[in-house]
């Protein structure tokens, strides 16, 4: 077995979560959220779901279905559609974070996706793997490009597939061979905790083995501003939406740019909210 993930309580200790991305690329802040925050955001994507049908088909035929399989329930692009989840992705301790480890190679962050897993029993575990598989052509190394936030909006256990991650398996190449399983460990977390991990990290959701505890998942994270996201926030989130949405997360969205890219007519792309 490996070592462990660092696990941070409230007040998080901002030095300490800086060098566990350094020296494990992961850490567990104790009660990012609050029950009634991971209830509310549970039971507004159940409502969703059930209200619109038509997102859970689409969803469970997409790109990303293939790789999560039929046993997860899936719901992408959660802004603009889950009320709760605007706040929960503007986690100021999170947002404050990425922003700190993604500084060397950018000075503006994109949100990368914000989704719900539901991960039924019967799900199988995943194969180890580093999601920066997705920019294999983006340089890597000691800074990485990208933050992955896996939030329990229910108990995370070993029986109902809490993720496993591979300490200090990060700052490598996205197409190298992942390590031996012994060297993993698998993170389990009660519910509002929320694991933060570089997505240079090695990691797999695990293999759900109960009879009837779906694990509820909120995740999202964020990139280097000069890297195109999994998401198209651009497409997915109407701008009469996104001109109600605070400012932080416009920006997140992608009305934000990297010294001249992502401009709208030569200047601040969130001119066009103005139009």
């Amino acid at each position: 077995m490996g070592s462990i993930v660092p696990r941070l309580a409230q007040p998080y200790d901002v030095a300490a979560m800086d060098a566990a991305f350094r020296e494990e690329g992961a850490v567990v802040l104790s009660g990012a959220y609050s029950g009634e925050e991971c209830d509310t955001y549970v039971t507004q994507v159940q409502k969703y779901l059930a209200e619109n049908p038509e997102e859970a088909e689409y969803a469970a035929k997409s790109l990303l279905a293939q790789f999560q399989g039929d046993t997860s329930v899936t719901l992408h692009q959660l802004i603009g559609a889950i009320p709760s989840a605007t706040d929960m992705v503007l986690h100021r301790d999170i947002v404050s974070a990425a922003r700190r480890l993604l500084k060397p190679l950018s000075d503006t962050i994109l949100l990368i996706i914000a989704e719900y897993m539901g991960r039924k029993p019967g799900a199988p575990r995943q194969e180890l793997h580093r999601d920066t598989f997705s920019w294999r052509h983006a340089p890597y190394g000691e800074n990485p490009i990208a933050l992955s936030v896996m939030c329990a909006m229910s108990d995370f256990t070993a029986e109902n597939g809490a993720t496993w991650v591979v300490p200090g398996a990060h700052s490598g190449s996205p197409i190298d061979p992942p390590p031996d399983w012994s060297e993993a460990a698998q993170v389990e977390m009660a519910k509002g905790d929320a694991l933060l991990f570089r997505q240079d990290l090695f990691h797999a959701g695990g293999a759900n083995t109960t009879e009837s505890d779906e694990r509820h998942i909120l995740s999202f994270g964020f990139q280097v501003g000069w890297l195109r996201p999994v998401e198209n926030s651009l497409l997915s989130v109407p701008p009469e939406t996104i001109a109600e949405l605070p400012p932080e997360l416009q920006e997140l969205l992608g009305y934000s740019h990297e010294l001249v890219l992502g401009l709208y007519k030569g200047g601040d792309p969130r001119n066009a909210l103005k139009a």
